[in-house]
C-alpha cells in the first residue's frame, strides 16, 4: 500500500497522525485527511529520519516505521462479529442440549 499526493481519507489521516507522533508537525493544515504539499514535505522529512529513499510517497517501509498497519482499523470487525456470534450460538445450543438431557433424566 502506498499513500501519495492527491490521496485522501482514513489512510492519510493515519499517516498524518503517525507523522505528528514522531514529532513532524503539519502546521498549516494539520490532520485534515488530504495528502497535499505539507504532508508530502512531512513524509520526506520522515523518510530522511529513517534513512529511506526520499520520494515523498508513503510506502510500506515508511508506514511500518511509523507503526501504521496496512489494514484499516476495524477492517476485520465484520469477520470478528460473525465469529463471536457463531461461538455464542454454539455455546447456547450446547447448554440447551445439556438442559434437555437433565430434564429427561428426571
Amino acid at each position: 500500500m502506498t499513500i501519495k499526493k492527491g490521496d485522501s481519507g482514513q489512510s492519510v489521516i493515519r499517516l498524518q497522525v503517525g507523522l505528528q507522533k514522531m514529532g513532524i508537525s503539519l502546521p498549516i493544515y494539520g490532520i485534515d485527511g488530504k495528502f497535499g504539499p505539507e504532508t508530502e514535505s512531512a513524509v520526506k522529512q520522515a523518510q530522511r529520519r529513517f534513512s529511506l529513499p526520499v520520494t515523498g510517497v508513503a510506502d510500506a517501509q515508511l508506514l511500518s516505521q511509523l507503526g501504521i498497519s496496512n489494514t484499516p482499523k476495524g477492517a476485520n470487525a465484520p469477520t470478528k462479529t460473525i465469529l463471536i456470534k457463531t461461538i455464542a450460538t454454539g455455546i447456547a445450543i450446547g447448554a440447551l442440549f445439556v438442559f434437555v438431557k437433565k430434564m429427561r433424566s428426571r
